[in-house]
């Protein structure tokens, strides 16, 4: 699966905080990991917060996920706690809930898999050269695209995308 988050450094969580982010909703991110990568036990992602009740709103929709945490920055040893997460420790990768690019364009072996999505789940029938616009944004920790086309758009959690 595509994965176009950028990893948690130190660098990442001191501008996060000299932001004014003050939470980090963490859960687990099974799309953050690869096959190829047998020594990674666990991959997390990790969303910044202002707001509380953004923060809780986004920890009660993965209430179901054993792994699920808030970093509250007014505890000093939180801080430290985020600082060892994106030290990237061994047997664990922790993404930020960010795009690693400022401007996000889908690579070229998606254009396939989406076309073939929006001809067996759309009544869209764009033609070759005709242009699906595609967006990728983060909602509560899950990746999605948002698809559109003349004058209609849709919201698609990039996992039901088959790249087969």
């Amino acid at each position: 699966m595509h994965n176009p988050l950028a990893l948690l450094t130190p660098e990442l969580v001191k501008a996060l905080l000299d932001h004014g982010f003050t939470l980090f909703v963490r859960q687990s991110y099974p799309a953050g990991g690869n096959n190829t990568d047998t020594h990674i036990r666990e991959v997390f992602l990790i969303t910044p917060y202002k707001d509380i009740g953004e923060a809780n709103i986004h920890f009660q929709q993965i209430r179901f996920d054993h792994r699920k945490y808030i970093y509250q920055v007014h505890h000093p040893e939180e801080i430290d706690k985020l600082y060892i997460a994106a030290s990237q420790p061994e047997g664990y990768k922790v993404y930020a809930a960010l795009l690693q690019q400022e401007v996000w364009l889908p690579p070229l072996y998606m254009d396939p898999a989406v076309r073939r999505y929006i001809s067996r789940k759309t009544s869209w029938r764009p033609d070759k050269q005709e242009e699906v616009q595609a967006e990728l944004y983060l909602h509560y920790g899950e990746l999605y695209f948002s698809l559109k086309y003349a004058n209609e758009e849709i919201k698609v959690p990039l996992s039901d995308i088959d790249y087969d």
